[in-house]
């Protein structure tokens, strides 16, 4: 469900632990949209700093969803280091944080599906799967409705939030496109780069419309 909050909550009693990494994130999408209040998800379970499976049973913290005008823009929180540093190197957790941008319906509030895809990816990422810029990934209905012909993802670069710094390390926005399968099949066998000028030339935010 959607909530508003402030930072990740504390399953006990007392103030919210210090999230430098979280702010970072924040203030790097404040930038994109100045004065805005974005609509949060979260999870109703136990959060991944109090969670001692492996992988967690809730890999991601939350969710912001901004309203970018003609689409929502959605960010996760939980693929880098949001409270402390917990990751080896210069980049933070991961090194990254999904988004997505999903098209506007008249009247409609933001949908909840794009969520799902955030966390699908996140809980195969802390399973070991990898992910960057130029992979491709074939999920069947995006949305999990079967009508409709998305049936995959791209993986590029956030056109809007450039790689930023935070107090844990680097972090960069990997945005997750749908597209048709055949569209997918065309990136492997004709190159990503191509498909992906091809599609910005016509779609420069690379919104999803499902």
């Amino acid at each position: 469900m959607f909530g508003l909050f402030g930072k990740k909550k504390s399953v006990e009693q007392g103030p919210p632990p210090p999230a430098p990494g979280w702010e970072a994130i924040e203030k790097a999408f404040g930038s994109l949209y100045p004065g805005q209040r974005p609509r949060w998800w979260e999870h109703q379970g136990v959060h991944r700093m109090h969670d001692l499976k492996d992988p967690p049973e809730n890999p991601l913290e939350a969710v912001a969803i901004y309203d970018a005008g003609a689409f929502w823009h959605y960010v996760s929180f939980g693929m880098s280091d949001l409270f402390a540093k917990e990751s080896a190197g210069e980049w933070s957790g991961f090194g990254y944080e999904f988004t997505f941008r999903c098209s506007k319906e008249a009247g409609a509030d933001a949908p909840l599906w794009p969520v799902d895809v955030l966390i699908g990816l996140a809980t195969s990422a802390y399973q070991g799967q990898q992910y960057a810029p130029g992979h491709t990934i074939k999920t069947g209905p995006i949305d999990g409705r079967s009508e409709t012909t998305l049936t995959a993802l791209l993986v590029a670069k956030d056109p809007g939030v450039p790689v930023i710094d935070t107090p844990h390390g680097k972090v960069a926005f990997l945005l997750l496109l749908g597209v048709e399968g055949p569209v997918r099949e065309k990136a492997l066998a004709a190159g990503f780069d191509a498909v992906l000028a091809e599609i910005s030339a016509g779609n420069p935010s690379l919104v999803t419309r499902p």
